[in-house]
């Protein structure tokens, strides 16, 4: 998925191995897939994500980024 997405940035963590990450994100089961647009957490999937699933997550975190910066915009341009 890292191909068809270059623009969002995709992470890994371990808990076993780092448990401070894992308490920091409230992650407690595996696997749990967390989403996030103009650091906020628009959608957690715990377990096994359909990638179809995973995609249209993407697409809404997009999109709610891509409405952020406009509306930025049009507060800087006022």
């Amino acid at each position: 998925m890292e191909d068809a997405y270059p623009d969002v940035e995709f992470r890994e963590v371990d808990i076993q191995t780092d448990l401070e990450t894992a308490e920091e994100y409230g992650v407690r089961k595996t696997p749990t897939t967390l989403v996030y647009a103009n650091g906020e957490r628009t959608d957690e999937f715990i377990g096994i994500v359909d990638r179809d699933e995973l995609e249209e997550a993407i697409e809404r975190a997009d999109q709610q980024a891509t409405g952020l910066t406009q509306r930025l915009a049009s507060i800087v341009r006022r």
